[in-house]
């Protein structure tokens, strides 16, 4: 209650300084030089990420467009003014804007104070915050407490699943004899790539005679580490590549994605005709840890490929890496895995190059960590959205609906920051594959023009 009254006292002087400017006395001190462009505030949009994950204004991604005008001026200027990569000329701009939201400042101060919830004066920023902050504490309290005493108590199944529990223990001494060493001799060779390639590529600097090959490359490797340390504070991770997709329409904490077929690496998180459970992470630590030694050159042709994101599970139990586009355009342009003798198809361990149809999935946005209990949560929440808004699952009748969790993070993320998607498939209204196939013809025909014009 101190800090909702700090807070409430603060904006409020704040809106009292702000009172002494006016739009004259602004426009003599900022318009002295060109004035800059103003920042946009449309948030309507829906940003694609699927051709690279660099920081976007996330806020807006799963958000009506009425919550967007809940969201004051004032709120998203603060967040801009108080973000750490905001450009000099836009911090000018967001400033003089705030100085002139004197009144919008009162009014939703005294609306805080009487409805006595701090939630409308929250940036956008702090809003994923709180969000973040609560879904973890139902997460810890509701499934990763219980199942850690399940487990200690031997109990046969988690408190809110019926999937069979095991111990991290009693997974590693089943795979200690075939699963272990074979994805431990691929992250090694893994490693002895990752070490050649750097070694060669000291000795062609050596060879050409430029010292500032060298000081060039060294200064990319000290960005790339910078890059990935930020990644820790980051919703989205920087610098990593996902399937590409198109957004079709929102619904209430919902989108409606259409995915192009894409390549992938992909394992098993279970043996053959056995149960998988979110809530195994020795297993998905095997799994993750045999998909990577592949990426990072234990492949027959020694490759190191670049990490992309987002990490992908499905409901059966299969962990997938997305495999980053080349001229090849098949699975067969990608290294094949290293082969091992002793492998039979689906066992733990083995990787496999595999395309994914294009498919069209209604996804839903979560935060905090992918728990069996979460998932089933997420799950329901969002069949229920789409049943009300008449959105038909693809599936056979009295089918199980399968799934996808995406899973956009480091595993050092800070669990409130992280980016996680559920992903289940839908069908298209008539009308709106009409409009999607009339779109992709027009653009063709567009495009065959200008190529004649050409």
């Amino acid at each position: 209650m101190r800090f909702f009254l700090g807070l409430s006292a603060l904006l409020l002087s704040i809106s009292t300084v702000t009172n002494a400017f006016t739009p004259a006395t602004l426009s003599s001190s900022v318009s002295s030089g060109p004035s800059p462009l103003r920042v946009s505030k449309t948030t309507d949009a829906i940003p694609d990420l699927s051709s690279s994950t660099k920081p976007v204004d996330e806020s807006s991604i799963f958000n009506d467009s009425e919550d967007d005008e809940k969201d004051s001026s004032w709120q998203k200027n603060l967040d801009l003014l108080l973000a750490p990569d905001t450009s000099v000329a836009e911090r000018q701009i967001v400033l003089s804007d705030l100085l002139t939201s004197g009144d919008d400042i009162q009014d939703s101060v005294r609306t805080a104070l009487k409805e006595r919830k701090i939630d409308g004066l929250l940036t956008p920023t702090q809003k994923r915050l709180q969000d973040g902050t609560r879904a973890v504490a139902r997460q810890l309290t509701s499934d990763i407490l219980p199942g850690i005493a399940a487990v200690a108590a031997g109990a046969d199944t988690s408190p809110n699943s019926s999937k069979k529990l095991k111990s991290p223990v009693d997974v590693l001494m089943e795979d200690l004899p075939t699963v272990v060493p074979k994805i431990g001799s691929r992250v090694l060779n893994a490693i002895s790539n990752q070490a050649q390639k750097n070694l060669n590529e000291l000795q062609e600097d050596i060879k050409a005679g430029d010292p500032l090959r060298s000081i060039s490359r060294i200064q990319e490797q000290t960005a790339e580490i910078a890059a990935e340390a930020k990644n820790v504070f980051m919703e989205t991770p920087e610098g990593l590549v996902g399937p590409p997709y198109r957004v079709i329409s929102r619904g209430e904490g919902y989108e409606i994605r259409e995915y192009d077929s894409y390549s992938v690496a992909s394992t098993s998180m279970s043996k053959v005709d056995e149960p998988y459970t979110m809530d195994d992470l020795a297993s998905g630590g095997e799994a993750f840890n045999a998909l990577a030694a592949y990426l990072f050159g234990a492949n027959e042709d020694k490759e190191v490929m670049e990490m992309t994101t987002p990490v992908t599970t499905t409901s059966t139990g299969e962990m997938r890496f997305y495999l980053k586009e080349r001229d090849g355009g098949s699975s067969s342009s990608f290294p094949m895995p290293v082969a091992e003798n002793d492998e039979i198809f689906n066992e733990k361990g083995s990787v496999n190059i595999q395309e994914i149809p294009s498919a069209t999935l209604a996804v839903a946005k979560f935060t905090g960590f992918v728990t069996e209990g979460e998932v089933e949560r997420q799950k329901d929440a969002l069949m229920t959205c789409l049943a009300i808004d008449g959105i038909e699952i693809d599936v056979p009748h009295a089918s199980a609906v399968p799934h996808v969790i995406l899973q956009y993070n480091p595993p050092y993320t800070i669990p409130i920051l992280r980016r996680n998607e559920l992903g289940i498939p839908v069908m298209l209204p008539v009308e709106e594959e009409e409009d999607v196939a009339n779109l992709s013809k027009k653009w063709d025909v567009e495009e065959g023009a200008e190529k004649e014009e050409a």
